[in-house]
């Protein structure tokens, strides 16, 4: 039975494979990649938290905050193309931004939701108001454990009991508002130090908000257990045709994967989101996908993401 599973899953998978590497190009010939369909925006990449399942401490790159001329550029062509929401978070704490209540109003004002991650330290009832009142569409909250010593010794530098209050904060500031957003979500990231915790987790919080997700780790492009990396697998990766990440400098990232910008496809202060989305250096780098030769590029090589 389990010889028959096994092959089952072997035909599946080749099927998949073929029909990525035949199906991918002709869906694109029909101008349905032509923008992307998810814009991530770095408004920040300064963190507060050095997290155990993040590269953070192996980034090299500068730090800064996204200028407001260059974020409106951005969202004016996201405009443009009816995209329906951004990402307004990449590689850093997006409350540590001091523009980013105006940020979330600016996009609204186009037409477009926004959606961000936050590990949620640097909250208080004040900012708690501010998100309900700038129409923040979602918002997901890292928190990968049920108590204190779990979660403390994944999330350094963040304390357990403040976030848990930050989150009740909300659900309350939102409930005496009368408003149904921000939608509140909750991202546990499962490993071995909290996989024990992870049912508590979500009697926990079933019910007090909107989704619980519980997230598989991955290498962060082999950066991160590299031993665990998948250099046998052949499945192009949908990010590059769906996906478009905006550092806080203008560099677009080849995806959110490339949390130190080693692969840089252009410069949104130069040129727009959709040449650079259609350009030739990305344009390579979807046929050597296609054609499974991840080796041309290391990131994709090595990176867990691509399963």
């Amino acid at each position: 039975m389990v010889k028959n599973m096994s092959a089952l899953k072997g035909i599946f998978y080749k099927a998949g494979v073929r029909a990525g590497r035949y199906g991918l190009p002709v869906v694109e010939g029909l101008g349905v990649f032509r923008f992307p369909r998810v814009v991530r925006v770095e408004s920040t990449d300064i963190c507060n938290a050095s997290c155990t399942t993040c590269t953070r401490e192996m980034m090299t790159r500068a730090e800064g905050v996204m200028d407001m001329g260059l974020y409106k550029k951005i969202v004016d062509e996201c405009g443009l193309h009816k995209l329906k929401a951004i990402h307004l978070h990449n590689f850093g704490e997006p409350l540590m931004d001091k523009f980013l209540f105006e940020r979330i109003k600016y996009a609204g004002e186009k037409g477009i939701a926004t959606k961000l991650f936050s590990n949620f330290s640097l909250l208080d009832e004040d900012k708690a108001k501010k998100l309900v009142a700038s129409g923040l569409g979602m918002i997901k909250v890292s928190i990968d454990g049920n108590s204190k010593e779990t979660f403390e010794t994944i999330r350094r530098g963040i304390k357990f009991d403040r976030v848990v209050r930050n989150i009740e904060t909300l659900i309350d500031v939102r409930r005496k508002s009368a408003s149904k957003t921000p939608r509140i979500g909750l991202v546990f990231v499962e490993t071995e130090k909290n996989r024990f915790e992870r049912e508590a987790f979500v009697k926990r919080w079933k019910g007090r908000v909107d989704s619980i997700h519980i997230s598989s780790y991955h290498n962060w492009g082999g950066s991160l257990d590299s031993s665990r990396a998948m250099e046998t697998r052949g499945l192009p990766c949908l990010r590059i045709w769906r996906t478009f990440t905006v550092l806080w400098n203008g560099d677009a990232a080849l995806c959110c994967m490339d949390y130190d910008g080693k692969v840089i496809l252009g410069n949104v202060k130069k040129d727009t989101i959709s040449a650079i989305f259609n350009g030739e250096k990305l344009r390579k780098i979807r046929e050597y996908h296609l054609r499974g030769e991840f080796n041309r590029i290391p990131i994709c090589l090595r990176c867990e993401a691509r399963r």
